[in-house]
């Protein structure tokens, strides 16, 4: 469900072909280019992502050439799947309306509280795409979400920002950086939440909207069963993704954990995260990251979502030998966050927090169990979604060894601490 992948595919198609025209584009950026007095000369559009980098989307690169200039914007445009199985598995009704909730309502009152605090800038959040434009349907915000859906954003890849190898996973560097940013994020909206109760209810809860996609059941977690450690440790591990499965279909009702509950991404692995690094330098430390697709946010415990990250997307060496660094790092970046925005901290102890871990442990097997084989499928045996059934879907991807290994680290990690 990446919102950008790594690789654009070399194949440019007609803006017809695509959906977009060079007059749809004039008419969605128009609020932004009349300001300015420019209009679109030409369009061209590319796919932006290959199989395996994406699943919830249609994902295209297109650079508007402006005139007079000429000057060229570079874009992503974020449509619809194309499968029937998408659409329905990733429930598009609703995550559409939550990705633009997110950009629009969201993304504004983020910065405008940060501001108001006298944020410092190396503390400042700022890890949304900007967004150009965006609309459900060419019938007017009230319609249905339908074919001409659209989410029009900068381009990250053109201004540097890139993807880590999800094969390999992320160092400490970049996941210290994504840890932190991960706090800030969570830590804000529960400022938010406290000091705003009516403005979070009208921004932040709207796109935190509760939405299951699917289906989560057991069958799909099957390749546990290929692990050595599955026979003598069954009963645990069924146990708790079965619990975990309960809890995600209760997604609509559950009941929620308070102080922590928060806006989450549910789904940050390393294919929604791009870091920036200084021009001509070596990739070991990131000085920026954007975070994006925000298809399936919620409201929940921020523990998901940290868990999830690590266990996804961390090198399984910094999982051996950092991860209480990690979750440290993580508390006091949240509780930094909470102290800069004006609110009583002390409910948010450390203690607290690791109530959240093991409260959110189950939920997050059954995840990224679930979400490591797409993850850890090599690109070359990724296949296309454009037309693919739901079976295919199950069947799609091979437990491959870099499944296993990492698959093997969740249980033995979990159940040393006593979560399965």
């Amino acid at each position: 469900m990446s919102f950008m992948g790594q690789c654009k595919q070399k194949v440019t198609m007609a803006t017809d072909d695509a959906g977009l025209t060079k007059q749809q584009l004039q008419e969605l950026l128009a609020p932004a280019l009349d300001k300015e007095g420019s209009r679109v000369e030409d369009v061209a559009v590319r796919y932006l992502t290959k199989p395996g980098d994406n699943y919830g989307s249609t994902m295209l690169s297109v650079d508007v050439t402006l005139a007079p200039g000429p000057r060229t914007l570079h874009l992503v445009a974020k449509m619809l799947p194309k499968s029937a199985v998408m659409k329905e598995w990733f429930k598009c009704e609703v995550t559409v309306r939550k990705e633009m909730d997110l950009y629009l309502l969201v993304s504004p009152v983020f910065e405008r509280i940060q501001r108001e605090c006298h944020v410092p800038k190396d503390k400042f959040l700022d890890v949304f795409p900007v967004c150009y434009a965006a609309r459900t349907s060419s019938k007017g915000a009230s319609a249905p979400v339908d074919e001409t859906s659209i989410i029009v954003q900068e381009n990250l890849k053109v201004q540097g920002f890139e993807c880590g190898d999800r094969l390999t996973g992320l160092d400490l560097a970049h996941c210290e950086l994504v840890v932190d940013r991960l706090a800030r994020f969570h830590a804000t909206a529960v400022a938010i939440k406290i000091k705003r109760p009516e403005e979070f209810k009208e921004t932040v809860l709207r796109a935190a909207t509760p939405v299951a996609i699917g289906p989560p059941d057991m069958d799909a977690m099957k390749p546990l069963q290929t692990l050595p450690e599955y026979e003598s440790m069954k009963s645990r591990i069924d146990t708790a993704v079965s619990k975990g499965v309960k809890m995600y279909n209760q997604t609509n009702s559950k009941q929620l954990r308070e102080p922590f509950a928060t806006i989450t991404h549910l789904d940050l692995w390393t294919n929604n995260i791009m870091f920036r690094y200084e021009p001509g330098s070596s990739r070991e430390k990131p000085t920026s990251l954007k975070l994006v697709d925000f298809q399936v946010t919620g409201y929940d415990s921020p523990a998901r979502d940290l868990l999830f990250f690590l266990y996804s997307s961390a090198k399984l060496e910094v999982l051996s030998g950092q991860y209480d660094h990690l979750v440290k790092l993580y508390h006091a970046s949240f509780v930094d966050c909470l102290q800069i925005l004006g609110c009583d901290s002390t409910p948010f102890s450390f203690e607290a927090f690791l109530k959240e871990l093991e409260a959110s442990a189950s939920m997050v097997l059954w995840q990224v169990v679930f979400m490591l084989i797409p993850i850890t499928t090599a690109p070359e045996d990724a296949v296309s979604t454009d037309s693919m059934s739901l079976d295919d879907m199950k069947s799609a991807h091979k437990v491959s060894p870099v499944f296993t290994s990492r698959a093997r680290k969740i249980i033995s990690d979990f159940a040393s601490r006593n979560w399965i």
